[in-house]
């Protein structure tokens, strides 16, 4: 068979990976470069070395991620490519100097202090409790259309102390509003922000040593029966006979026999909605919501606190409607520099390097309804859906976990798929 793939991004490339081999496929990306939101900017400091921080995905739990940890080992990747680093967060009104709440995002059973001093008994009771029952949403199989607010409204904490902490951290990741933020699905940010971690030890991530896109770099290098078509974005689907044609923004037509969408939901329904079946999918395509980000790379810590001991990994500066979040990245040498969201700034940074426009899914729970639909759409007249549309989570893992279903049904006996499932 010959498969289209619409999509280079985790998701895309990975399943390209996985059915290679056993079935030819032709994958289309909209943008110049492989890696969807893996955004890796190269550059060089003052001093002439060469640099690496990301635009987009700063860093992966490879502990959490099991099945793309798997990935990352059979690309040849292993311990010695990584970078851990601690993770923690500063949560500050905009333009005051000493923040809300300073440290990492795991239960705390005592009073606890940072260098900065402690934060405030609320904020500790906010976020400990944040941590430690979102935990328990997945176990006690809380639906995916729970929002958030329902959930922590009725939390004995003062509405503004949930606003400013509370809503502020999945506001910070998603791109949103405050007030968007509590109509997120809980579920969908538990699995962000969720932490088991004992109370005596710093959260860790991990990123590559030379760039998150690495991985698609990696992912493209090993196969074999792909056509990789980047600057080529998917237009419309055709069906022709009992086959389909995929036609890429230039006109030009690729004969498939099933196509795959890992694409935005706008483009999706764009593919698939001269298809005469195609109704029930673009209804359901129709529900998802994405906010618009630019992210920057700079050199001066332009947005952070005013002293250096309130600056953590993340820091995340509030206005009443928006947390904006300022990533640091420290360098072997002691060197540092920023990723910040450029979106409802009163200015920008000094020493801008580079930026990027992104688009985030808001997993409002109308999003987990729609997905449900499209599960059962799932193969219908050669479509599939794949990727963010139909992750669980805005992680890596949950990307990886949706391609792992459609390869089952395209390739169910491919050795790489099971060699992932068996890990």
């Amino acid at each position: 068979m010959r498969i289209g793939i619409a999509g280079g991004g985790i998701a895309g490339l990975t399943l390209a990976w996985l059915i290679d081999g056993a079935h030819e496929s032709t994958l289309l990306e909209s943008r110049d470069d492989l890696g969807g939101n893996l955004r890796s900017q190269h550059f060089t400091d003052a001093k002439g070395r060469m640099r690496v921080i990301e635009l987009g995905v700063h860093s992966v739990s490879l502990e959490g991620f099991p099945l793309f940890a798997h990935v990352t080992r059979a690309l040849g990747l292993g311990d010695t490519h990584w970078i851990t680093a601690p993770e923690s967060y500063t949560i500050a009104h905009r333009g005051q100097q000493r923040p809300l709440f300073q440290g990492p995002l795991t239960p705390h059973d005592e009073e606890g202090e940072t260098e900065a001093g402690p934060p405030t008994p609320e904020a500790r009771q906010a976020i400990s409790m944040l941590v430690s029952q979102a935990a328990d949403w997945s176990s006690r199989d809380v639906a995916r259309t729970v929002p958030l607010r329902e959930i922590v409204e009725a939390w004995p904490i003062a509405p503004g102390t949930r606003k400013t902490l509370l809503y502020a951290l999945p506001a910070s990741i998603w791109g949103c509003t405050l007030t968007q933020a509590s109509a997120l699905s809980a579920r969908a940010v538990a699995a962000l922000f969720a932490n088991g971690a004992p109370t005596d030890s710093m959260p860790t991530t991990q990123s590559l040593r030379h760039g998150m896109q690495e991985l698609a770099r990696r992912l493209a290098a090993q196969l074999k029966t792909a056509d990789l078509r980047p600057g080529k974005a998917i237009r419309h689907i055709h069906r022709v006979g009992k086959a389909l044609e995929m036609v890429d923004c230039c006109g030009t037509t690729y004969p498939v026999d099933a196509v795959v969408l890992a694409v935005p939901a706008d483009a999706a329904t764009m593919a698939i909605q001269e298809l005469p079946d195609a109704a029930p999918a673009v209804q359901a395509l129709s529900r998802y919501e994405y906010a618009h980000i630019t992210q920057g790379v700079h050199l001066d810590p332009y947005y952070l606190c005013g002293e250096r001991r309130h600056w953590s990994t993340t820091n995340i500066a509030l206005d009443g409607t928006w947390a904006l979040p300022t990533v640091m990245r420290r360098f072997d040498d002691g060197s540092e520099a920023f990723v910040s969201r450029l979106d409802h700034r009163d200015s920008l940074p000094h020493q801008l390097l580079a930026q990027s426009a992104f688009r985030t899914l808001l997993p409002y729970p109308a999003v987990f309804t729609a997905q449900r639909r499209l599960q059962d759409l799932q193969g219908h007249g050669g479509i599939y859906f794949a990727g963010h549309i139909m992750a669980h989570a805005a992680t890596q893992e949950s990307a990886v976990a949706t391609v792992i279903d459609v390869a089952r049904r395209l390739v169910p006996d491919s050795p790489r798929l099971a060699a992932l499932t068996a890990s």
